[in-house]
């Protein structure tokens, strides 16, 4: 091979590597994120299943079935907002979602930070790399997390992410209740309230939750909430309510035939992120009182024995 063919190869390498200098008509490949979700169920949502409170979640089922909105936030190194998407509901049928970012974005290291589920932008205040999760918009919601730092650069245009929740799944189910209780409370005591980008939890809360009973006798509830600062660190109070007896001796000033209120004793429990927490309450006529078990491991753990307030 002579000396003019390897200038010019030479020539014609350098014209190919320069076709992505910013400068140039031709824009280089933009920087693309594809999202998934990590988390389509809960860690022990086989237990569940298996107890027939829960439904396991196919792994092949399109992205809007676990995840139906996302919000985005794109920041460079120095913390320069570089380009967001408002609360967006996901509308297709595609099992990923893709981020696109816009083409004359400089080659450079960037930060992602995905938020879904939420139904509205509220629990992000001014900071949108942490959230609120017990304010409108995210309280009631299964919400996920990703964040992750990109190198963006020739050859390097194309990433992953995966969606993660960001809360666990009380859920509560009572049994032998009598016919005349039809509402229910919940309190839960020193829970977190606050998430930010890197799945670190601060600011304890406490969280009041009210059930009207569709069915008597045994009723089932469910309630998403972030995890528990430590092992039993979190107090758990349930009421169950006859909301007519209540009334009658609120208005007569005198007791009523019936129990108005049935107060188990609170109970400590440990709230894990993408983890079902599973109690039953089991009232016992006779004894007038709550048997209360936790499952753990796939067993039923019996916590309290016939104590009722």
């Amino acid at each position: 091979m002579n000396r003019l063919t390897l200038t010019g190869l030479f020539l014609a390498a350098l014209l190919i590597l320069s076709s992505c200098l910013r400068d140039d008509l031709q824009p280089c490949p933009p920087l693309q994120v594809t999202l998934s979700v990590k988390d389509k169920n809960y860690f022990n949502i086989d237990d569940a299943a298996k107890l027939g409170l829960l439904e396991r979640k196919a792994d092949d089922l399109p992205f809007r079935d676990y995840v139906h909105t996302l919000y985005y936030i794109v920041h460079d190194t120095l913390g320069n907002v570089v380009a967001e998407q408002k609360n967006t509901q996901v509308s297709d049928d595609a099992q990923t979602q893709t981020i696109t970012l816009p083409v004359d974005l400089p080659y450079g290291k960037y930060i992602v930070t995905v938020w879904g589920n939420m139904e509205s932008e509220e629990p992000l205040g001014d900071n949108p790399t942490d959230a609120e999760m017990e304010a409108a918009g995210a309280a009631a919601n299964d919400i996920y997390l990703a964040c992750d730092t990109f190198d963006y650069r020739y050859g390097k245009e194309a990433y992953t992410m995966g969606l993660e929740r960001t809360k666990g799944n009380l859920l509560i189910k009572a049994e032998g209740i009598p016919d005349n209780i039809d509402f229910s409370t919940k309190s839960v005591e020193d829970i977190y309230g606050k998430v930010d980008a890197a799945f670190r939890y601060s600011s304890l809360t406490d969280i009041q939750t009210e059930l009207e009973w569709e069915v008597q006798n045994e009723i089932q509830s469910q309630t998403l909430m972030c995890p528990s600062p430590s092992y039993e660190g979190t107090t758990l109070g349930v009421s169950f309510i006859d909301r007519s007896a209540v009334a009658a001796q609120q208005a007569a000033s005198r007791a009523v035939s019936t129990r108005p209120i049935l107060r188990p004793a609170d109970v400590h429990i440990t709230m894990g992120r993408n983890e079902i927490t599973i109690l039953k309450y089991v009232y016992d006529t006779e004894e007038d009182g709550f048997n209360i078990f936790l499952r753990v491991n796939d067993e039923w753990e019996q916590i309290h024995t016939m104590e009722i307030d």
